[in-house]
């Protein structure tokens, strides 16, 4: 039996949420993109059938809103995708222990009747911008987010205020959705869209060779010296056990390699 407890929650209510005093349960504050590919349900899974300590409950945030979270003493460990963010955190945090633990990719994907000159970014959000296409956006202060207003500004594209800019302030699963009955495009995490690809229509666009659409994750254990469980999880995940178990998710959940070691 599984001991994986999913809490999708809103960051307004994070101050209402338990603390995380007790040394036999961890709170896992995780980007919605791995949450929503399936990936940190396998993890924690085979975390507790290798024998792993503690029961491990899962918070469904952006990476804004789990860091947030930690630093209210609401989590002992995190799983995030922005980097500037996370190198804020772990100035305020000194006790805070930090390290990369796998890296996807971020893909645009659109409704299929929409055609793009080249499958670049460049191509992709320009012809959006010029000929009005919806374009869903988190919004949320997730790293796909910031990723998302990263390239806007690289081709010199402001949306803001724009009518076909439509903005839906949830998870990632959620914005797919959008972006399918909106008939748009959206930036995704790739596991997350591959997890969702058989209930929407959108396909991906661009070539998948752009750099800039890397997407690497750290997982973070707030205080080393709070929880015992969330230290042992840590290291497990940073582990080679870790590794294989985030290589054989790719095999599971996917059937594609997605996920990648750093």
């Amino acid at each position: 039996m599984t001991r994986f407890a999913m809490l999708v929650v809103a960051f307004a209510l994070a101050a209402s949420a338990c603390s995380s005093s007790s040394d036999d349960r961890v709170i896992l504050a995780a980007g919605t993109t791995v949450v929503d590919s399936g990936l940190v349900e396998y993890l924690v899974d085979v975390y507790a059938e290798s024998g792993g300590a503690g029961e491990i409950d899962v918070l469904a945030l952006s990476s804004q809103q789990s860091l947030a979270y930690a630093s209210a003493g609401n989590a002992d460990i995190t799983i995030t995708h922005e980097e500037d963010l996370l190198a804020s955190f772990l100035l305020e945090n000194p006790a805070a222990v930090s390290s990369p633990v796998f890296e996807s990719r971020f893909v645009y994907v659109a409704a299929p009747d929409l055609t793009f000159a080249l499958p670049t970014v460049e191509s992709i959000l320009e012809t959006v911008a010029a000929e009005g296409i919806n374009f869903v956006s988190r919004d949320d202060g997730s790293g796909t987010y910031l990723r998302e207003i990263a390239m806007w500004d690289a081709v010199g594209v402001d949306p803001t205020g724009e009518p076909w800019y439509i903005r839906t302030g949830t998870g990632m699963g959620e914005t797919l959705l959008v972006a399918d009955q909106r008939e748009g495009v959206t930036l995704a995490e790739a596991g997350a869209y591959i997890s969702a690809s058989n209930s929407i229509s959108l396909v991906p666009v661009d070539d998948g060779s752009d750099p800039r659409l890397v997407n690497p994750y750290d997982v973070t254990v707030i205080d080393p010296t709070a929880n015992d469980a969330a230290v042992e999880f840590f290291a497990w995940l940073t582990s080679q056990a870790g590794g294989a178990a985030v290589m054989a998710a790719n095999e599971d959940l996917f059937g594609v390699e997605v996920y990648v070691l750093p």
